[in-house]
């Protein structure tokens, strides 16, 4: 975890630097400016459709957990349905919805996250961070670069959606400050994981934070705790989704200079969920594709950035007058 996030301090200071140079476009609009309509519309389109994917395969993972924990007989067009029918109706209502549905959900998590950990400690067993490097450094390396596409990288998606902050000369230091709350939250669920699971558990495991929770026995009281537990993961997936389809949604009105991206949100949304149902045949076909998303996904979340940023400071070079 702590490698992952040494590389992606780096990553998330160039998305930071693209919106600090191009103040009030979206990275669409960026294209377009810095390679021109042809080039940045196709280089715009990649970028949509990877958003897109990226909300179909979100979509994919909370029903399938919904389905192994806690509704195994529903049906997952229900799930899916109703997540999809969501996020539309979020995003119709604009971006504002969004922002006020994660600042009520962000304390929850932390407040859940938090009282797990403390009712962990009777399962706690530390010998299962032995040994150390048992598989050798290369292992760790690989297990960093997954961590860091995933969930690291993909906040590449907020440079569709950060032009719109009012202070824009601090991307930068919003997206570090995202970056380093978001690793300290993860650093702690994966230490309790650890902890409570052990590693050859762990490695096996679709869902482990919820498998960690069921461990957790105290009373009655924690059948409570999965059901919180449960919602607080769903929810926290569905601001992903409704996210991505924000930005497939501004990426699509931009590639047919629609005037709004609200427009576009049903039908979008719609053939989202569709593809969601398409993307794997099972659960082990999710898993297997979990392991090959780090490939797939570096060139949107590392060299096009960084190739982003260059052309920038090239074209600043080039033209300063008009900077």
């Amino acid at each position: 975890m702590l490698i992952s996030l040494a590389f992606a301090i780096p990553i998330v200071i160039v998305y930071g630097k693209i919106l600090n140079n191009h103040p009030n476009k979206d990275i669409f609009q960026i294209l377009e400016y810095l390679f021109g309509k042809i080039v940045g519309k196709i280089i715009g389109f990649l970028y949509t459709f990877y958003f897109f994917h990226l909300g179909a395969i979100c979509i994919r993972n909370i029903t399938e957990f919904i389905q192994l924990s806690s509704f195994p007989d529903t049906p997952q067009y229900v799930t899916t349905f109703f997540i999809g029918a969501l996020a539309i109706y979020v995003l119709k209502s604009g971006m504002e919805v969004i922002a006020r549905v994660n600042k009520f959900v962000f304390p929850l998590l932390i407040f859940i996250i938090a009282i797990t950990l403390i009712m962990a400690i009777p399962k706690v067993d530390t010998n299962n961070l032995l040994p150390l490097l048992e598989n050798g450094w290369l292992s760790i390396l690989k297990a960093s670069f997954s961590n860091f596409s995933f969930p690291f990288g993909e906040t590449v998606i907020f440079l569709s959606i950060l032009n719109s902050v009012k202070e824009k000369k601090k991307s930068s230091k919003i997206y570090l400050k995202g970056l380093f709350i978001g690793s300290l939250i993860l650093l702690s669920v994966a230490i309790r994981n650890i902890l409570i699971l052990g590693f050859p558990i762990l490695s096996s495991s679709t869902f482990p934070s919820y498998d960690a929770v069921t461990l957790i026995d105290i009373g009655n009281f924690i059948r409570g705790l999965e059901i919180i537990v449960s919602i607080v993961i769903t929810i926290a997936g569905f601001i992903k989704v409704s996210i991505c389809l924000l930005a497939s949604c501004i990426g699509t009105a931009r590639l047919f200079n629609f005037p709004d991206y609200k427009g576009v949100s049903a039908p979008l949304g719609l053939l989202m969920m569709s593809v969601s149902f398409i993307l794997y045949s099972s659960t082990m076909h999710m898993i297997e594709w979990i392991k090959i998303y780090k490939y797939y996904a570096f060139p949107f979340q590392v060299i096009l950035p960084i190739f982003i940023l260059i052309v920038t400071k090239l074209k600043k070079q080039k033209t300063p007058s008009n900077n």
